[in-house]
């Protein structure tokens, strides 16, 4: 049992350790991890993925991209969707999107100002993205806190025992 809980832990402590430096190096590289929270592109991408986007120059931007923009009208939130038009008139740029699993496209066009990226997916790793919004929840927090504070403790306790164990003279040597 014990051999158990310690390949266990083993485990969870590698899995931890890899998607924290995952996605540390994604933000190092420039990327910008996301989850997907609606069914808006379920088509395309399933709700809870781990959509990745990076910033791009808006003149890059063509139809069929998707790109992740703060809703214009208004409302809270970032939306992920496709580009299905772009509209030039009188030296101004806007782009119309739509959910790929959504009946009619947005209400609205995106511009963007001088000075200001667009954010383009480069690709999305389907339901990974549950991870990062429980990472980010209070009780994600909470359990993540805790399960570090819990293998510090049981290794200091394991240390201690060692050093108390005594030792036979063979292995004083």
């Amino acid at each position: 049992m014990r051999r158990l809980f310690n390949v266990m832990r083993s485990l969870t402590a590698t899995i931890l350790l890899s998607l924290a430096i995952a996605y540390v190096a994604l933000l190092v590289l420039g990327y910008e991890p996301m989850a997907m929270k609606t069914g808006s592109m379920r088509k395309t991408i399933p709700v809870g993925s781990l959509v990745v986007d990076r910033p791009v120059a808006p003149s890059t931007l063509r139809v069929g991209d998707v790109i992740s923009f703060r809703k214009p009208i208004g409302e809270i939130g970032i939306d992920t969707h496709r580009i299905i038009k772009i509209m030039r008139s009188n030296g101004h740029v806007a782009y119309r999107t739509k959910g790929d699993s959504n009946p009619v496209a947005d209400p609205w066009a995106i511009e963007y100002e001088k000075q200001m990226e667009a954010h383009r997916m480069v690709w999305h790793v389907p339901y990974l993205g549950y991870a990062l919004l429980f990472a980010h929840s209070r009780l994600g927090a909470i359990v993540l806190i805790s399960y570090v504070c819990f293998s510090l403790a049981v290794t200091l306790l394991k240390v201690i025992a060692e050093s108390a164990r005594p030792r036979s003279p063979v292995e004083s040597s």
